[in-house]
């Protein structure tokens, strides 16, 4: 039924992937399987006619032949039952990650961006996530290297070694990494730069021209946290004394992917940016001591011993490095070490990457964040005192790791309850609002009104919402100014394409309230008290200028009409007609908001605007009168008074075209209205944008919430948590047991996600759930056994489980067969095997 259609939701992910050593193959399992889902959503919703939506398979839809499929069909077939009642899209559109969470999710963000696949990098992580793949020849033990050390291995082997390292395998790559180069760090910067720059490059393999996981318009984000080894100074302003110098060594980098309506792409995610990625993953993981620091000249070196090249390299450092570079610093002379050093968990990064975000349709957003391990490994125990070396580590590396996020997930909690109230509030005054529109607008007409009507009306709902208001109005008329204010010194900032130290910023910001008080902009001078002072209002000065430079009004418009536009869905469900008007007038709506947001970039990069900003800035010490030669230039070039005859014609025509009479009526009174609604909501909002951002909830993916399959968590489930989280880089066997529960794990924890966003359609559809996750277990364990040659029980161990729990029969067919071992890892080194190492003769250690 096309009526169904109207009930859209988009359940949004923003994903926060924490670091965790090599439990970046863990990760590595759980971003395969998020890849999966929102291609199988993808997929669904990208054909068009619903009918042959519920008769394919997924198989039969999906133009990306080149990928292995297996759980994908199964997520197709649930958002299929959802549909019934609930046309649910799934999509990730930020990714925020530290470390290892950091490699994963510059893998991960490059498959989105560009429908790509993440499969031959199961390779890279069971193969060439080992120390004898990662450490330079020069540094691994020969035959002779170290002998004393053999006798003492062989003690702790017989004593106490085999309950940290239960695997033979891992006890001889231990021997040899105890034996190997010390106080140089053992692991190759150039061997992961290398791996990394092959692992993008086998997923250009069967690339699609065009493809993408994203739907049209909406963005991606990557951020990447780093650590800067030296870092840069930088100046704040104090009373006495007047300043003082601190060193920053937080930063991130960050990259981005959109496809316009247009059809314009931007990206920082295809081949000519592939060496940046890798430079943020290698940098980001830059663990202290393992790895040596990251340098831009480390990726230039491998790229030319490769016969490769960077050509977005000028881009990469000049959108990366802009506050190093203002600091006066050199990003070709600056190391960088791992990201969870100062940010594991980059929380605030990804909250602040989902607001602004347009929303097409209803929206469910999550925030989901990976985390390996939440009882932290390394930092078991308790009851004695920790001692000297302990006391160190601990402080310096494992404290810092495991910092809770509980500020973070506050903050979240917090920002969500004010947008909560923000919407209970404008709902309450809607009916106040829409008494005064309607005696604004009088009888409406059912002919859409024209732009000339559209515009009186706004200039005299201004009016009314300042008489009415009486004294409100002179709080609301202040804090208006002054963030208009704050939003021309961002402006000219920008504009001048310096990085202002903070003193810098200050004396900018004094000028323009110099300048302010000059013109008798700020603080207004507010006598209304009656509808004696409406006629003057437009002749004011201040008027004039919230006019030529008001764009964060404007847009808060927009996107009020867009709120109540996504409203509208639900009100007019019933009305098939409605489905496609509502969507092709909030296209126009949106063409509107590019239009604004825009702007300023378009319209003010002329030289001579930023050559003039630029000598302005740089002066140090602007003068009132350098700003107002700034605001006679700007003014008339961001014409924000043309952008308001554009948008008025844009709103007359297509809304007479395509919108019932009922729909143009409220969104007319959402749009003509909104200034009432403004001067009630900008003091609530405290200068924020609540309107922009939907309620922000947060999901967990660990092995502590998994539970489908075994009870026990990380400690019941995980290999790669031992030795301090490096033990899956010894350790084959422990590799394939963290891909694999990465996979089980995250697909448990998806369909709970998924449901959670559509109880009702959970329930309408009849889909037993739980029958629904066996599935997903059985295909992912039917997929990987072939390539998990390491723990054929685990897998038999699996199978019984999910038998067991789901009470459902083992089918024989599915029981995995003996597989060979793995091929052995390259031959580096000393390979003494774990039998050699018991055969050792005692000899004394003394």
């Amino acid at each position: 039924n096309p009526a169904d259609r109207m009930k859209q939701k988009e359940l949004r992910l923003a994903l926060v992937c924490y670091g965790g050593v090599s439990l970046a193959v863990y990760m590595h399992g759980v971003s395969k399987e998020i890849l999966k889902l929102v291609r199988a959503s993808r997929v669904y919703h990208g054909e068009p006619d619903p009918r042959r939506r519920e008769t394919a398979s997924f198989a039969e839809l999906d133009t990306s032949i080149c990928h292995e499929c297996d759980t994908e069909e199964i997520y197709f077939e649930l958002l299929r039952a959802m549909g019934k009642t609930l046309d649910l899209i799934v999509f990730v559109d930020t990714v925020a990650g530290a470390s290892a969470g950091g490699i994963n999710g510059v893998l991960l963000a490059r498959a989105l961006a560009h429908d790509l696949p993440l499969d031959a990098h199961r390779k890279m992580w069971l193969e060439q996530a080992d120390i004898l793949a990662l450490m330079d020849e020069e540094h691994l033990a020969g035959k002779w290297s170290k002998p004393f050390m053999r006798p003492l291995f062989w003690a702790l082997n017989n004593r106490w070694l085999s309950q940290f390292a239960p695997d033979a395998e891992m006890r001889q790559k231990l021997l040899i990494f105890t034996r190997s180069r010390w106080f140089n760090p053992p692991f190759s910067g150039d061997i992961l730069t290398n791996m990394l720059l092959d692992a993008c490059a086998a997923m250009e393999k069967d690339a699609r021209p065009g493809a993408s996981l994203l739907p049209l318009g909406q963005k991606l984000e990557l951020i990447v946290s780093v650590t800067d080894f030296y870092g840069y100074s930088q100046n704040i302003p104090l009373h006495d004394p007047p300043s003082i110098t601190e060193r920053e060594h937080r930063h991130v980098f960050k990259f981005s992917y959109r496809q316009h309506p247009s059809g314009r792409t931007e990206t920082h995610f295809d081949d000519g940016h592939v060496p940046g990625l890798v430079f943020a993953a290698r940098a980001t993981s830059a663990f202290p001591g393992a790895f040596p620091p990251a340098e831009i000249g480390e990726i230039d070196r491998v790229l030319a011993a490769r016969g490769e090249n960077w050509f977005a390299r000028d881009d990469f450092i000049e959108r990366n490095f802009k506050p190093l570079i203002g600091a006066g610093a050199d990003p070709l002379k600056t190391s960088f070490i791992d990201g969870s050093v100062l940010n594991n968990k980059p929380f605030g990064e990804a909250i602040a990457s989902i607001r602004g975000r347009p929303a097409y349709r209803e929206v469910d957003r999550r925030i989901v964040y990976i985390d390996p391990d939440p009882e932290g490994g390394h930092l078991e125990g308790g009851g004695m005192p920790p001692g000297f070396f302990h006391t160190i580590r601990g402080a310096l590396s494992d404290i810092p790791r495991n910092q809770p996020v509980r500020d973070e997930l506050e903050a979240a909690h917090q920002l969500s309850e004010r947008i909560r109230r923000y919407r209970q509030i404008v709902a309450a005054t809607r009916p106040h609002v829409a008494m005064r529109i309607r005696d604004l607008l009088g009888e409406m007409p059912q002919i859409a009104p024209g732009p000339r009507t559209i515009a009186r009306w706004r200039d005299e709902a201004n009016t009314r919402a300042a008489v009415e208001a009486g004294y409100a109005y002179d709080g609301y008329i202040q804090l208006k100014v002054r963030s208009v204010l704050d939003g021309l010194a961002e402006l000219i900032a920008e504009a001048s394409g310096l990085v202002l130290q903070p003193d810098e910023r200050l004396a900018l910001n004094r000028a323009i309230e110099d300048w302010a008080r000059a013109n008798e902009i700020f603080p207004v001078r507010w006598t209304g008290n009656g509808s004696e002072a409406a006629p003057s209002l437009a002749a004011t000065s201040w008027v004039r200028f919230l006019r030529d430079f008001d764009l964060s009004y404007r847009v808060r418009r927009m996107r009020f009409v867009i709120r109540r536009l996504n409203e509208l869905y639900g009100e007019y469900g019933d009305k098939t007609d409605h489905t496609s008007a509502l969507d092709e007038f909030k296209t126009s709506l949106y063409e509107c908001l590019e239009l604004l947001s825009g702007r300023p970039a378009q319209r003010i990069g002329t030289p001579e605007i930023v050559a003039l900003c630029k000598e302005v800035v740089a002066s140090g010490a602007p003068t009132a009168a350098d700003i107002g030669k700034l605001v006679d230039c700007i003014g008339p070039k961001l014409d924000l008074v043309g952008a308001d005859h554009v948008i008025d014609q844009t709103f007359a025509v297509i809304s007479g075209i395509y919108l019932s009479y009922e729909a143009r009526f409220e969104l007319l009174q959402a749009f003509v209205g909104f200034a009432f609604f403004d001067v009630l909501t900008l003091p609530l909002n405290k200068w924020n944008d609540l309107d922009d951002v939907d309620t922000v909830q947060v999901d967990r993916i660990s092995p502590e919430d998994a539970k489908a399959i075994r009870q026990g968590g990380a400690r019941a489930t995980l290999m790669g948590r031992d030795l301090g989280h490096f033990a899956a880089f010894f350790s084959r066997r422990a590799r394939e047991n963290d891909y694999l529960w990465g996979r089980l794990h995250a697909a448990d924890r998806l369909v709970d996600i998924v449901a959670s966003a559509g109880p009702a359609a959970i329930a309408a559809s009849g889909i037993d759930l739980d029958n629904l996750k066996a599935r997903l277990f059985r295909s992912i364990l039917r997929a990987e056994k072939q390539h998990l040659g390491a723990v054929p029980d685990l897998i038999r161990d699996i199978e019984r489980e999910i038998a067991t729990r789901f009470n459902i029969d083992m089918d024989p067919g599915e029981m995995p067969k003996a597989a060979s071992a793995p091929s052995a890892a390259p031959a580096k080194g000393d390979t003494s095997t774990d039998e050699e190492i018991a055969a050792e003769p005692r000899t004394s250690t003394s």
